[in-house]
């Protein structure tokens, strides 16, 4: 009851234009949705129109242990959002001219030799654009994962990079990957780390107070950082897996507050103009917008066309809408803007499942009340009724889901000890399988870690290295022998 008088009793703080627009609708959606799903997890939002600030919103709890409100200074993990602020700081390179779109990979990496590839096709462009037509699962994995990584093994990683056979170059397939490499080269040819270069040449012109692309140096700063929750994990205990500077990487490395995420929407609303003053060229700012990949696919209602430097872009409510979100274990984050209605919206949240459905509709309800459209409007609203329902069984139907689980029955063909070992990946590193005080398998992967669980294959697990994601390993036995396990497609051999 008292979680419930919270949230209903969340104080709004209302800029004087915002008296003139109704939100009450956005505010009742949020608390009746928390609610009903018994997760009173944070939610900070700002709406800017016509270069202003119309409405800030803060919602359920930073730590809901400790009780401390969600503020606009939350300094919220943001994941996918970095990679326009990634994108832009490149483009600000190009400006300078220190490199162009046009680079190559092979003049990034000259002392690297890509056998199967051809590097002098794939460019810069390529790379912001996800349309370089190479994968490189290992890389994304260390950056964003296992934090497996130093600056030595990155560059190896890099050269191991090989052709995406789904998607070759000059075809759109969202990753991290491109981002991930260019952040290597920027690191290799300046004598600043692409997290300082980035925060200098962006971060700092935007003037933030809340945002940065590492937690060391925010260490003694006084600084609000939520802690993390998912509504697979129960409604107090936060997710284990927490992002620290080894797992900050240039497609998803930043943490940002809602005030600091408006003066960056302003900008892009501006041409580069925050209050008035010129902080960015108006023609980097333009040509960051400027789409460079045809996508061609949608994410829940939002349609997405075409891709720009780091902005998904596509019809939305009769309009074009510039939108990235961002999505990790425990958060969930939007950041989208109208230009030709001056309207942009800033949501972040320290929840993942409940919160992408919320999100969604909060983002619908507001850009159909600017827009006045009431069809739009019902239909938001006939969403918010659903998702109410839906989270209030939410609780209930995953703790019949971890029951069931529970229930299931090993199918192993050697003793439990026998699995207990060392499985090595020369790309990957290390996957090391235990048994725990329960004589359950416990399993650690750089920072990644799970208990498994029993899976209907032989000599299948069940782990969850994510929270929010349920992934089988799968043990490859020899002659009543541990060779190897297999995990997302990879060999890892068995070396102790």
């Amino acid at each position: 009851m008292k979680i419930i008088k919270f949230l209903m009793c969340t104080t709004m703080c209302l800029s004087l234009p915002a008296l003139a627009t109704d939100f009450s609708t956005i505010e009742k959606i949020i608390n009746e949705t928390k609610a009903a799903a018994k997760l009173p997890s944070g939610t900070s939002i700002a709406v800017v129109k016509d270069n202003k600030v119309i409405y800030r919103g803060n919602f359920g709890y930073a730590d809901i242990a400790t009780k401390q409100p969600a503020t606009s200074d939350t300094s919220y993990y943001i994941a996918s959002i970095t990679k326009p602020y990634f994108a832009l700081s490149m483009l600000l390179k190009e400006h300078q001219g220190q490199i162009s779109e046009s680079t190559n990979m092979a003049t990034l990496f000259p002392n690297m030799s890509f056998s199967t590839f051809d590097a002098n096709k794939v460019t810069i462009k390529h790379l912001l654009g996800h349309t370089m037509g190479i994968d490189n699962n290992p890389l994304a994995t260390a950056t964003a994962h296992t934090g497996l990584h130093d600056k030595p093994t990155r560059n190896k990683l890099v050269s191991v990079s090989y052709p995406n056979e789904k998607s070759p170059l000059n075809t759109f397939q969202y990753s991290n990957v491109g981002y991930n490499i260019l952040s290597v080269w920027s690191d290799n040819v300046h004598q600043k780390s692409w997290q300082q270069i980035l925060e200098q040449t962006v971060l700092a012109p935007l003037k933030t107070t809340r945002s940065s692309t590492t937690f060391s140096a925010v260490k003694n700063k006084g600084w609000q950082l939520p802690n993390y929750y998912s509504i697979l994990n129960g409604a107090d205990n936060p997710v284990y897996l927490q992002k620290n500077d080894t797992t900050m990487h240039a497609a998803g490395g930043m943490i940002s507050s809602t005030n600091d995420i408006t003066n960056f929407i302003k900008i892009q609303l501006n041409n580069g103009k925050l209050d008035g003053q010129q902080i960015f060229p108006a023609k980097v700012i333009a040509k960051s917008q400027q789409a460079i990949a045809t996508s061609g696919f949608s994410y829940e209602n939002f349609k997405r066309e075409q891709y720009a430097w780091g902005w998904h872009i596509g019809p939305y409510l009769g309009e074009t809408l510039y939108h990235h979100f961002g999505g990790y274990a425990g958060m969930h984050s939007h950041l989208s803007f109208m230009p030709e209605k001056g309207i942009g919206i800033v949501i972040l949240n320290n929840d993942d499942l409940l919160a992408s459905k919320l999100t969604n509709v909060v983002a619908h309800t507001i850009y159909a009340t600017l827009l006045k459209d009431e069809a739009e409007l019902a239909k938001a609203n006939s969403k918010a009724i659903k998702l109410k329902k839906d989270a209030a069984k939410l609780p209930r139907m995953i703790e019949q889901h971890e029951e069931e689980l529970a229930a299931r029955q090993w199918q192993l063909s050697l003793p439990k000890h026998s699995y207990v070992g060392t499985y090595h990946h020369p790309h990957f590193g290390n996957i090391v399988i235990t048994l725990n005080k329960d004589k359950q398998f416990y399993l650690e992967f750089g920072q990644l870690r799970s208990v498994a669980t029993a899976h209907k294959s032989l000599d299948g697990m069940r782990v969850r290295f994510l929270p929010n994601r349920a992934q089988v390993v799968r043990i490859i036995a020899d002659s009543n022998k541990i060779q190897s396990l297999k995990y997302d497609g990879e060999v890892f051999k068995r070396v102790g």
